[in-house]
């Protein structure tokens, strides 16, 4: 009986044993098996080894990148990769909706960072080309920090990319915590309204947009989560209907809103007659970077003045 029992423990540690070793191996070509990552946009993305050359199609990826020590590896950025300031002195490879795809292969990388929206159809020309995407198209602050996770990953600074993480999470808890406060004790959460850009009519932030959820986040409720989509044009009447009490509009590159309180007919706006209409630099909310949280922290702070 006990030599049964030794042959029968000694079976089935040889059956671990193989069964380990297959599990390293890939099933159709008995090779090591490569590391497989899911994007943002729900591909999977075979990285064989930690990439030495990187180019961003995205001034997000390119704050992550150099947050977490990448910067002698980044070998190409957009026009718009403004920051930090050391990102401005990377060759250039076009903009960020018409990137040189010539100017990407020559530049030989071992991964390209894009994301989604617009480079949507750039994605499918650059992999018939052969290049190694990663897409990071966070649509929240919790993807974000879950993507500069991933990408720490990828690029083996995992331990970097941790640090962020959890400073980025420490800070989050902190606003989540007094907004409970806040409710408990009877505060109303305040209605918002973020304006992205204004001609005859305003572009606002949906509910499918991060800005969106860092108001929520933030305490506060989005007027314009009526809509699904992540950026939609806004009627200034149905503005003036719904009559936000708070005021976001973002300044930077892509706009420069001027003085809204002078503008015909918003003096009938809550928050334009109680001065609550604050700017804030459009980099903290769109790039879903380590600034992010600053971006959040902002919100908050002039949510609750």
């Amino acid at each position: 009986m006990r030599r049964l029992i030794s042959a029968l423990i000694v079976a089935t540690l040889i059956l671990m044993t193989v069964a380990l070793l297959l599990s390293c191996k890939d099933s159709s070509t008995g090779k090591a098996k490569k590391n497989v990552y899911l994007d943002d946009l729900d591909r999977e993305v075979t990285i064989e080894k930690t990439p030495e050359r990187i180019i961003s199609v995205s001034p997000a990826c390119t704050e992550i990148l150099f947050a977490l020590g990448l910067g002698d590896k980044v070998v190409g950025v957009t026009q718009y990769c403004d920051y930090p300031e050391e990102a401005q002195s990377k060759p250039k490879i076009g903009t960020f909706t018409t990137p040189n795809l010539e100017a990407i292969v020559a530049s030989n990388p071992d991964l390209v960072l894009v994301t989604g929206g617009v480079q949507r159809e750039l994605i499918s020309r650059m992999e018939e080309m052969g290049l190694t995407l990663f897409a990071v198209n966070a649509p929240t602050f919790e993807r974000t920090v879950e993507d500069i996770r991933k990408i720490g990953e990828i690029t083996g600074t995992s331990q970097r990319a941790e640090e962020i993480a959890r400073d980025m999470e420490s800070r989050a808890a902190r606003i989540e915590s007094e907004v409970r406060r806040r409710r408990e004790s009877g505060d109303k959460p305040p209605r918002v309204f973020y304006e992205i850009f204004y001609e005859n009519n305003v572009w606002t932030a949906g509910s499918g947009s991060v800005i969106s959820n860092l108001i929520a986040l933030a305490g506060g409720i989005n007027i314009a989560d009526a809509e699904t989509n992540d950026y939609y044009e806004f009627s200034v009447e149905r503005l003036i209907s719904e009559n936000p009490e708070i005021y976001f509009v973002g300044s930077g590159s892509m706009s420069n809103p001027g003085d809204i309180t002078k503008r015909p007919g918003w003096d009938r706006v809550s928050a334009v007659r109680n001065g609550k209409v604050y700017v804030i630099n459009e980099d903290l909310v769109y790039r879903t970077g380590p600034r992010l949280i600053e971006g959040l922290e902002v919100i908050f702070e002039y949510m609750y003045r």
